[in-house]
């Protein structure tokens, strides 16, 4: 007997809701359309319209830690008898803002995002290092600044000629919290001119 397909509610994760036998819409249709599209992308629409999941499926999509996995995954979807010549042809770094920690005043701000984007970078290093020179890791982790640890990656990734994907998710929710929570002289000190963000 066939199990129930489940209800993705607030599940964004592409691989556990494809894993965990969930409903998913098949939007992998739009996948070649965004390849035509310019480098820089911004994907706006309302809460609750599948943004993260989207975001989550694209990344599984390109990432080259997923060639194996892309029949698992895609196999019976639109895009596994349509796949483009970029699948699962990118290192992806992938980071998720609304983790980065804004409720911090102050420099803590500052801090905490740096904080959240280094764990990312750094578990990028850790997933990726077979690639890279035996001391790529760990010359990464020991990298105190996030913005210096992404040049890094560039410049080995540029040298090596591997294509990064960055995808940035909630990429609004540091901001909006800042603007809620701390007012706009705060946002406007952050986000403009010399501020971190």
């Amino acid at each position: 007997m066939n199990r129930l397909k489940g209800i993705p509610y607030g599940i964004s994760d592409f691989n556990r809701l494809r894993n965990d036998n969930f409903y998913f819409v098949d939007k992998t249709i739009y996948l070649p359309l965004i390849e035509r599209m310019p480098s820089y992308l911004s994907l706006t629409r309302p809460r609750r319209f599948g943004k993260s999941l989207f975001l989550s499926m694209m990344r599984t999509y390109y990432d080259q830690l997923q060639r194996d996995n892309f029949d698992r995954y895609f196999g019976d979807l639109w895009i596994g008898a349509h796949p483009t010549d970029q699948r699962n042809h990118y290192q992806v770094l992938y980071f998720d803002f609304s983790k980065a920690g804004c409720s911090v005043p102050g420099d803590g701000m500052m801090a905490s995002f740096n904080e959240y984007s280094s764990l990312v970078i750094n578990q990028f290093a850790d997933d990726y290092a077979s690639f890279y020179d035996p001391d790529f890791k760990s010359t990464v982790e020991s990298i105190s600044s996030a913005k210096a640890k992404l040049s890094y990656i560039e410049l080995k990734a540029k040298a090596k000629g591997y294509p990064l994907y960055l995808i940035i998710n909630e990429y609004d929710n540091f901001t909006n919290v800042i603007l809620s929570e701390h007012g706009q002289k705060m946002f406007h000190d952050l986000t403009h001119a010399s501020g971190f963000y």
